[in-house]
This record gives structure tokens, sequence and C-alpha cells, in this order.
């Protein structure tokens, strides 16, 4: 969907996905002025022939429209600034909506593939334990697949704002266990900062080790992090005399498993509602995840017997930072010549076994042939028993060109979707607000042929002629687009008198690696080596 097609589209084609059922233009007409569209129906009728041509919904008879199969897949890519945030907008709805006093509650949905037995086992097992949301849930076997209903930790956060107690969601994230305790977040995505779900993101990349903390009390949990006003932190705590969901893990000031408390602020962290399910998919199980997906009477769902866990006030050695932090700090370290054409570059890194030396080697030359490397360099070598390769990250880029007077800030870390059509970002999370490389996240998202890693940052716009000028002296392959002025790259949007400058994913060639079924761990922003200790793709 092109830049002409705009937010009233989306909020149609949200309206159709949302009906399940056909509906007429009056309807959506209704609808969108809820969402603050006043729009009329031959308005609306207008705007579903634009669908209709692009096969993004369908005519039933005279009942109405609904979204295709093609329509469902492009709103989950489309207008990558609007769905940015989406999912706090999202949870708060879902928290308002919700009446856990009165039975109703948030559930996720999840659907898996595999031995039902065995899928029942494994969920029963983990809240068993007590690392769920509630005593209730869902595990029902259909035709092909099992369907898995959980409570969702927004229902929580419903049942404080039914006893007056504003909770404002902040993260979701991982927890480290050790000894069966919490210990610390390993790491967050604030809601506000992405434009998929925080635990979705970490449960789907196989950040978790659920079923490590059940088997010997160590591994990471998935957990969300809320506050609450200073000064209800006495009605909260009579409140948790008669807590029925059992799900806090952490709560305090100043300092909660490692992040930061504001003075006048409770920070609590709660299990995720999706821990079940994350063990399933350490599991090796095909998951399909719908985190806070709908509302649902506890009244239809199967009772468990869940172990009790017992809220801990725990501060953490460490305190949480952004990976923009990190990066900044990095930059500083860049010292890299255009004249000299040497000097410390900052490298992502990858480990794979020797017996795959040569297919690496091969993949690579091929990798950094399509343009998707920084510069036409990579490190390759043996270290520790295992082939060590190196990549230049993005962010090498950004300490040159702020050593060369260019202020650039780095925003976003995202999927961008390229091909013959118009480009675009899918999926992004900003620096800010994330501690791990956005990167990271995505790394099992992309497939380098349709889909690539790619960076969003942003110049302020008198400074966009040197810039050009400056790329083009530095003569490295790893800026794809500078934007223009005050114009979105990409669908991402700028600040006022800004420009958008997209770089190419330094992990890039990494992805390619694991794309080919080859084995790779990776670890982003990892070190700093010198330019002249890498060598160019088509002389190795």
């Amino acid at each position: 969907m092109g830049d002409d097609v705009d937010k009233k589209l989306i909020e149609i084609l949200s309206i159709l996905a949302e009906a399940n059922k056909p509906i007429g233009a009056k309807i959506i007409a209704d609808e969108l002025k809820k969402r603050g569209y006043d729009i009329g129906e031959r308005a609306v009728r207008y705007h579903l022939r634009i669908l209709d041509e692009r096969k993004l919904t369908k005519k039933v008879g005279y009942v109405g429209r609904v979204i295709t199969q093609k329509g469902l897949e492009e709103l989950e890519k489309a207008n990558i600034s609007y769905r940015l945030g989406s999912i706090f907008s999202q949870i708060m709805e879902k928290l308002y909506l919700a009446d856990y006093r009165n039975g109703i509650a948030v559930v996720n949905k999840s659907i898996v593939y595999g031995d039902h037995n065995e899928i029942k086992d494994t969920i029963l097992k983990v809240l068993e334990f007590g690392l769920g949301v509630g005593d209730k849930v869902n595990i029902v076997e259909e035709k092909n697949y099992t369907r898995i209903e959980t409570l969702c930790s927004v229902t929580f956060d419903n049942w404080l704002l039914s006893h007056g107690i504003l909770p404002i969601p902040k993260y979701g994230g991982i927890v480290k266990f050790e000894d069966y305790e919490p210990v610390q977040f390993e790491g967050v995505i604030n809601y506000k900062s992405t434009s998929v779900d925080p635990l979705e993101a970490f449960i789907m990349q196989r950040k978790t080790d659920v079923w490590g903390v059940i088997e010997n009390g160590e591994g990471y949990v998935p957990a969300n992090f809320r506050v609450i006003p200073k000064e209800a932190k006495e009605k909260f705590e009579k409140l948790l005399k008669k807590d029925t969901l059992n799900c806090i893990l952490s709560y305090g000031e100043d300092n909660v498993l490692g992040l930061n408390v504001e003075e006048d602020e409770i920070g609590i962290a709660l299990v995720g509602g999706l821990s079940p399910v994350a063990a399933l998919v350490e599991k090796g199980y095909y998951v399909e995840l719908n985190a806070a997906s709908t509302i649902k009477k506890v009244s239809f769902m199967e009772k468990v017997n869940k172990r009790k866990i017992v809220p801990q006030k725990k501060k953490s050695g460490i305190r949480i930072k952004s990976v923009l932090s990190k990066m900044f700090n990095n930059m500083a370290k860049v010292t890299y010549d255009i004249n000299k054409e040497d000097g410390n570059v900052i490298v992502n890194v990858g480990y794979v076994e020797k017996k795959y030396y040569d297919d690496v080697v091969e993949i690579l030359k091929e990798a950094y042939k399509k343009g998707l490397g920084i510069s036409d360099r990579f490190g390759i070598k043996e270290e520790d028993g295992l082939i060590k390769i190196s990549t230049i990250c993005a962010s090498t880029l950004d300490g040159i060109l702020s050593n060369y007077g260019i202020p650039i800030i780095p925003c976003y870390g995202g999927v961008l979707e390229i091909g013959e059509e118009k480009e675009r970002f899918i999926d992004i999370i900003s620096y800010e607000g994330s501690s791990l490389d956005p990167h990271e996240v995505f790394f099992n998202k992309v497939d380098c042929e349709t889909s690539i890693l790619a960076g969003f940052r942003e110049v302020p716009m008198c400074a966009r002629e040197d810039l050009i000028d400056l790329v083009k002296v530095l003569g490295w392959n790893g800026i794809k687009e500078i934007g223009r002025p005050n114009n979105e790259v990409y669908g991402v949007s700028v600040e006022k008198n800004m420009c958008g400058v997209v770089t190419i994913g330094g992990m890039n060639p990494l992805a390619m690696i694991k794309e080919h079924e080859i084995p790779i761990e990776i670890k982003a922003l990892h070190e700093i080596v010198k330019f002249s200790e890498l060598v160019k793709y088509d002389e190795i």
C-alpha cells in the first residue's frame, strides 16, 4: 500500500478485521466516527471501491464487505508510523473494556501444531509451577491444532483500575531467574516505541527459557512492567491480600529488577501471560501468538492448580539502559579516517561451527555482492574452535559522520520490505525504547530476498547536502536512502526540519547465513576492530 492510501483506508481494514463478518458502509461510517474520522456513507463506499480494486476487501452480495487474506496481511504491514505505539493503545483499550471483578478478563489466544497431549502437559506444568496469570486456561483440541487461551497481564491492570489505582504499562521483556528467584530484567522494549508486541517478539526470537526455570531454577521468563502512583502504595499492598491473579514477580521504589522507577512511582513486574506458550516455542513447536486478543468470561475457562508465587521487593545491582546509550558510547570509539582508509570500526559478531567454513565464505561473498553489508569488508577467523565472523555495524557510519561534523541521530531499527514494488518499513523498534538491538529481535524475521534489516536516522535538513557529499567521499555501501526535508522515508515520518536517513543493517550478511539453515550465534554492537584487519569480499 503506497502513500496515496491514507489512515482512513487502514482504519476501514481494521474495522472489517475486527468485525469477523460482512458489514456495510453505514456501520463502517458509524465506527469511523467513534475513531475520530467524520466521513459519511458515500465517502466510505468510495474508499471501499479502492480497497476492492486492490483485492484487500471483497463484496459479499448485498450484506457488505469482508477483509481478504491479502487485506489482513496488508494491515500487519501498512503505515508503519501509524502503527508505532499502537501496542500501547491496544493495551489501554483492553484495560478499559475488561471487568475482572465481574469475571471478564483479557485473554491471549495461541494456536499450536503438534501432539495435543504433549502440548497440554507442557502448558499445565508451567501454570502449576506458578508462571502464568491467574489459574484459568483453555486447552482445546481442534481438527489440526491445539487452541490455547491464557489470561493476559492486562487483566491485572484492569483489576487495579477497578479499585481506583491507575497503572501505566511501560515495558514488555524477559526476566532472568537464578535459584528459582527473579534477579533482573535481561531485556525490555517500551510499548510506545514498537510496532510489534514485545513479548511476542522475545518469545518468537527464542529469547526465553521458561523450561529452564522449571527444571533447574535458571532461565528467562516473559514479563511486563508497569508503574502506579506512589501515593497508592498502601492501598495497593492491601489489595495484594485479595489478589487471585497472583502474577507479581517484584515491586518497589527506585529500582525494580534493574528498571529505574521515578520518585513518585511504584514499579511492578508481572509474569507474562504468554509464559506457558513460550515453553512450547522453546520445545520447537510451531506456534501462532495473538497477545491480548480478546475479552472473555473466565467462567468459560478451566481452573488449574497453580503454585502461589510470593511478590518480592527486589532491586538489582544493575540498571537497564537503552541500546541508544550503548550506540552513542560506541560511536565515540570510531576513529576511521576517510583519507587514510583505516581506523577503529564497530562490528557485529556471529559464530558458526568450523565445518561450515567454505559455505559461509561463499554466502558472505554473495551477500556483499548484493549490497547487503556495510562497506565491502568483513572478518572471518577461527576462535575457540568456532568460526568467528565480523561485519561492520551501521553505528560505524554514525561515528564517522559525527566525527566529520554531521549530527546524525539513530532512531529506529527494523525490517525493510524490498522488491519491485515500493519499498517500506513493515516493523520498527525505537533504539531509545529498547535495551536490545532491534536487529537482534528481528533477526529471524528477514529472508534477505524480500526483506532486510535496516536502520532509520535523522539529520538536520541544513546538513543534508554536506551529508550527501561526505557519503560520496566515503565510498562505502551502507546508506540506502537520504530523504527530503520534512518528508517520510519508506513510511517513517521525521521530526520538523529534519531529513530521514535509511541505513543497511550490518547484520544482514549474518542473517543470510541463517537463511541457508546454518546455525549461528549472533552478538550485535559487539566489539571494536581496525578496519585494516577486515578483508574485501572479492579478495578472499
